[in-house]
């Protein structure tokens, strides 16, 4: 859910001045991944709205619903390695895509004590590099 999602990661997007929509097509395809990760991880939905708010609580059902979206976005596979050219190809038009593959490169290495946590610190790693964030509306 925010910029990667990558963005579909990005998957979780924040409110700023310069957030770009997914398109509708990406839109309702993140609907449908959310709720499945929605229910598969236990994030409550309080946690969910904060972070599709830019807010990133260390939170267990949150770090395992990120892992779980982008997984299934194709985004990173099943040891939370990061796919920049699928991240890439899924971010929406008016994303700097070169600040993005820049950033992402960056964060790809982050890890964390368990596979969700890594995904979660590359999500955390590129909400905080880039300008853009992917705005989802109604997860």
């Amino acid at each position: 859910m925010k910029s990667f999602v990558v963005l579909c990661v990005v998957v979780v997007a924040g409110i700023h001045a310069a957030d770009v929509p997914l398109p509708a097509a990406q839109q309702e395809r993140a609907k449908i991944i959310a709720a499945e990760c929605t229910k598969e991880s236990g994030v409550s939905k309080a946690v969910l709205a904060d972070a599709l708010k830019g807010n990133l609580a260390e939170d267990e059902g949150l770090k395992k619903f990120t892992f779980c979206f982008f997984q299934k976005a194709g985004v990173v596979d099943g040891q939370g390695v990061l796919n920049v050219d699928v991240a890439l190809a899924k971010l929406p038009p008016g994303v700097d895509k070169a600040n993005a593959k820049s950033v992402l490169e960056g964060c790809k290495s982050k890890t964390g004590k368990d596979t969700a946590e890594k995904v979660f610190e590359i999500l955390k790693c590129y909400h905080k590099g880039v300008a853009n964030h992917v705005l989802f509306a109604g997860l």
